[in-house]
């Protein structure tokens, strides 16, 4: 990754920097690519409970949903977009942490400082 990051006559901190901002668009493409994809699945997930018939008792009146009592056939299971949508939120909330700056955890200050530790630590 770094060599492609690296160009002639590039300091230390300006090659940090530059993998800081490729790990951070990096980052922002996960983000996308998880909206785009959560909400297709989530309006897959509507139109398949539709076509069973099983989104048939619901209305939306002056802005809000109404459900009759008919709605109690659909269970929390029907909604299987759930499952990816937690599990790749788990992903992009931990990504999310290794990467922006206001959370510290695994940053490229903290990998930097390991280094630097564990160098030390190696020379004595």
């Amino acid at each position: 990754m770094d060599d492609e990051l690296q160009l002639p006559g590039m300091g230390e901190r300006e090659l940090a920097i530059r993998r800081r901002v490729h790990r951070l668009a990096e980052f922002y493409r996960h983000l996308v690519s998880f909206v785009l994809a959560i909400g297709l699945m989530w309006i897959a997930n509507a139109f398949m409970l539709m076509n069973a018939g099983m989104l048939s008792h619901f209305s939306i009146s002056n802005g809000a949903i109404v459900f009759s009592e008919a709605s109690a056939k659909l269970r929390w299971f029907s909604w299987w977009a759930i499952w990816p949508t937690l599990g790749w939120g788990i992903g992009i909330i931990i990504h999310g942490i290794t990467v922006l700056p206001f959370w510290h955890f695994f940053s490229q200050e903290w990998e930097d400082r390991k280094v630097r530790e564990l160098m030390e630590r190696d020379r004595t």
